[in-house]
């Protein structure tokens, strides 16, 4: 690698956080850098580099002279573009993303003695069985859950310093479908979740916990991660409307088809006896639902 394509400020426990301005990524360095561990980010958006801020565009090939930290002891890829929609409208464009480049950064910074660790996805198996194991064929139904099975096939192949980290959804605090849920509900406006399309929810902050304890250990191949059980979006809303005080009737479930959304699994949950190695319990479905930044209506109101 060239002279000019290294920082040479980092030390061989620094972390880098690929995408470190998404909603997984910069929870993941706050909670790092509380941990008082040295950190370098990276971003697309060129007017956010900063100091152990880089550049790097995913959507961009990932060449040799590109900028990196130099003896990154992990690195931890979070850049990916996760719209379903967007991979099935644009496989190719979004396929140079999630499976191309990541791809080639991940060998590039394991040729450097980093340890790598992907965030990868339930949809890599086809939801009509529960809780498949991590051993299990995959066989995903979607573009974007075929993009991730490339990219955790390809990683896997790339020898002992790569971990894949499957999880189920992930729920942040201000989760927009769910903050817009409540925002309708407690101005008594009807919503309408689907009846028919399920997850296994588990918070942000329980994700970011368990990538922090892979990192810590060093632990590679595939860990999988997801809620105790499935529950509909419909149930998940009601769940909301309980927390707020307010009528459930306010909830008219529909189906995905509705929606025209062509696909949806019967279950999301992942056998999670990996999360039981590195000392985890997998969540209830409703634990995340829990954490969110909702305001709950008063019994005087």
């Amino acid at each position: 690698m060239p002279k000019d394509s290294v920082i040479s400020s980092a030390t061989d426990q620094s972390i880098l956080v690929v995408g470190a301005d998404g909603m997984i990524g910069r929870h993941l360095v706050a909670a790092l850098e509380l941990k008082g561990k040295q950190v370098w980010g990276s971003t697309r958006k060129k007017n956010q580099v900063a100091e152990r801020q880089i550049f790097l565009d995913m959507a961009e090939t990932i060449c040799e002279g590109s900028l990196l930290p130099n003896k990154i002891g992990t690195a931890i890829l979070c850049a990916a573009e996760t719209s379903m929609e967007r991979c099935r409208l644009d496989a190719t464009a979004t396929r140079r993303i999630n499976v191309e480049n990541t791809v080639a950064l991940a060998k590039r910074l394991v040729d450097e003695g980093t340890f790598v660790i992907f965030l990868s996805s339930n949809t890599v198996f086809d939801g009509q069985v529960a809780v498949p194991k991590a051993t299990d064929r995959t066989n995903p139904q979607t573009e974007y859950g075929r993009q991730k099975a490339d990219a955790e096939e390809r990683l896997l192949s790339l020898g002992g310093q790569v971990a894949v980290v499957r999880f189920s959804k992930i729920i942040p605090p201000d989760m927009p479908l769910i903050t817009s849920w409540a925002s309708d509900l407690s101005a008594r406006k009807i919503i309408h979740p689907f009846s028919d399309s399920v997850m296994a929810p588990v918070s942000v902050t329980f994700a970011v916990e368990l990538i922090s304890r892979v990192l810590t250990h060093k632990r590679s191949g595939i860990i999988q991660a997801s809620a105790t059980g499935d529950m509909s979006y419909k149930d998940a809303a009601k769940y909301i409307a309980l927390k707020l005080g307010v009528d459930i009737r306010l909830i008219e479930p529909i189906s995905y088809l509705q929606a025209g959304i062509q696909f949806s699994p019967k279950y999301t949950t992942l056998d999670v006896t990996t999360l039981l190695e590195l000392g985890f319990e997998a969540p209830s479905e409703t634990h995340a639902l829990d954490q969110l930044n909702i305001s709950i209506v008063s019994e005087s109101q």
